[in-house]
């Protein structure tokens, strides 16, 4: 997955990048049963759509509340 700081064009530019958090949850793609596709489709239709400069923050997270709290927390504090 790419995670430069680009546009959908492929650009770069002193824009401010706008961080975004992309959390999939899955027991089976956090165990690495599989690989996840959901996180990547969204990547993919973000780059696509947006026309501003962003930088993805992916996580895989399994289906257990605790988990997906301290992920959202952690994006939302220390990715800011």
């Amino acid at each position: 997955m790419n995670t430069d700081n680009t546009d959908n064009t492929g650009n770069t530019s002193n824009a401010k990048t706008v961080k975004i958090g992309i959390v999939t949850v899955s027991d089976r793609a956090s165990a690495g049963v599989y690989e996840d596709r959901g996180g990547p489709a969204i990547h993919e239709y973000f780059t696509k759509y947006l026309s501003n400069i962003w930088q993805p923050i992916s996580r895989v997270v399994a289906d257990e509340i605790d988990l997906i709290t301290a992920t959202l927390c952690e994006l939302a504090d220390v990715e800011k």
